[in-house]
């Protein structure tokens, strides 16, 4: 009997062949030109806005927030822009605007940061903290320092390292009052003065360390039944800062 031969061979699986597509050098060529070229026209473009919204800023501290106008104006008008500098837009896609606007934007807002600070203009106005009453008794120095107590909800005159002492303070020949506070400026500070209690007059007061000033007080300026005093802070700018306590200090003679 014979026997059935067995299918001993498979079939040959079908080889795939990539063919890549024709490489069109001219289109990429162009292509890659127009991206350069737009991106140097975005740019150039956002440098201007960022200048004149700068030139807007310093006219003064309201016109700020108005300056981010300009780029929201820049950013409508883009089109146009690139239509009068004869870029074709015909080849944009959803991402080429979004990346476009982009770096309009962002460099649009470097710039003008850059020109609201120094060297260019200065806005902001000097910081005034860190205010402490040093309480010399000829045996103790006591500090009491202006802060935000939590539990009470508002700045009060607490007493430094646990010390156990509480004002008034004694106005008499053998106490020394000394006030220091942590003067800043990201330009350069002009005055730094303080005024005793409800007078308008103001003394200079003198740096001793970076950004730290002090005024000593005395015992004629401390007689009374509290200690009030402001402390007026200002820059070459012009900016001002004017600060002071919520609650004086109490004093006796």
């Amino acid at each position: 009997m014979a026997k059935k031969r067995k299918k001993g061979k498979k079939e040959e699986e079908e080889e795939y062949e990539f063919t890549p597509p024709e490489f069109n050098e001219k289109e990429f060529l162009q292509k890659e030109i127009t991206d350069t070229r737009t991106a140097i026209f975005t740019i150039g473009y956002a440098i201007v806005l960022g200048i004149v919204a700068g030139g807007l800023s310093a006219l003064g501290r309201s016109y700020v927030a108005p300056s981010v106008l300009i780029a929201v104006i820049g950013i409508a008008l883009l089109r146009y822009y690139y239509k009068a500098l004869n870029v074709d837009m015909s080849q944009f896609t959803r991402r080429n605007w979004l990346g476009n606007i982009g770096t309009l934007f962002f460099t649009f807002l470097a710039v003008w940061v850059l020109m609201t600070n120094v060297p260019f203009m200065d806005l902001a106005k000097p910081s005034v903290d860190k205010v402490i009453v040093w309480v010399d008794d000829g045996t103790t120095i006591h500090g009491l320092e202006y802060k935000l107590v939590p539990a009470h909800g508002d700045y009060e005159w607490v007493v430094m390292d646990n010390d156990t002492w509480t004002p008034p303070i004694h106005a008499n020949s053998t106490t020394k009052v000394n006030i220091t506070a942590k003067v800043t400026d990201n330009g350069q500070l002009s005055v730094v003065e303080i005024g005793i209690g409800s007078t308008a007059t103001y003394y200079q007061m003198t740096g001793y360390d970076e950004n730290r000033f002090e005024y000593q007080i005395t015992a004629d300026q401390l007689a009374g039944q509290s200690l009030m005093f402001y402390i007026h802070a200002a820059d070459n700018a012009g900016n001002v800062d004017d600060w002071n306590p919520a609650v004086p200090i109490p004093a006796t003679a």
